[in-house]
């Protein structure tokens, strides 16, 4: 008797831990418009040291991203499974991309930051990515968005940037 009484606390754990697990999909990528006007707000951690934030429509689903400047490319996402009652998603964003030599001789390739995503009755849905504003980030290569939780990979999206 007391074995099946442990074997149902088990289940019931894992079915707990399980529900509380955050899924993740990637509903579209490619490179997108800004509908609105773009927020530009500081933000050292990433490479240009900005980040622009506004609404923004996808203009063509592609991995592979024509470089110009001003290209906004990324990706929309839906995360579910979590607790209705939690607020925020505790999750790292790890970016790599081509070596970009930075006009005060650094270079960079890549950053990563850790960031809330607000939840609303335990699903969040948004989006990501990088624009090329400026000339030295107009480089050719691999990009790599990279969300984590509790250092497990939740989702990977994966770029090509190619000059035309």
């Amino acid at each position: 008797m007391n074995g099946h009484i442990l074997m149902a606390s088990v289940l019931l754990f894992v079915a707990t831990v399980a529900v509380a697990t955050p899924k993740a999909e990637i509903l579209e990528y490619g490179y997108y418009e800004f509908s609105t006007s773009a927020k530009r707000s500081a933000h050292p951690a990433t490479t240009s040291g900005f980040v622009q934030t506004g609404e923004a429509q996808l203009v063509k689903q592609a991995e592979r991203i024509p470089i110009e400047q001003g290209r906004l490319f990324g990706f929309r996402f839906i995360i579910t499974g979590m607790d209705p009652n939690i607020g925020q998603l505790p999750v790292e964003l790890v970016v790599t991309h081509p070596k970009m030599e930075k006009p005060d001789g650094t270079s960079s390739t890549g950053y990563r930051y850790t960031l809330g995503l607000v939840l609303n009755q335990g699903v969040v849905e948004d989006k990501t990515g990088y624009r090329m504003s400026e000339k030295y980030e107009l480089v050719e290569g691999d990009w790599v968005f990279e969300y984590l939780f509790m250092n497990s990979p939740l989702m990977v999206q994966r770029f090509t940037t190619y000059k035309p």
